[in-house]
């Protein structure tokens, strides 16, 4: 399943960009207690993973 998260950081800071970006990634794991989502996306270099908060993920429900 995809998933919607907002890209709200740059690779040279840490502060939130004001213009943030949504990217899309695959859905490859969910904790069993909702402590986490494991998306996986493409990337120039290839697919890379990134772990995010279910409240980082956009129209994010406990349902599906």
């Amino acid at each position: 399943m995809n998933r919607k998260v907002m890209f709200s950081h740059d690779d040279k800071s840490r502060s939130p960009m004001r213009n943030a970006k949504t990217r899309e990634g695959k859905e490859v794991y969910r904790h069993p207690e909702g402590r986490f989502i494991v998306l996986e996306f493409q990337g120039i270099g290839g697919k890379f993973r990134e772990a995010f908060h279910p409240r980082e993920i956009i129209g994010w429900s406990d349902v599906g």
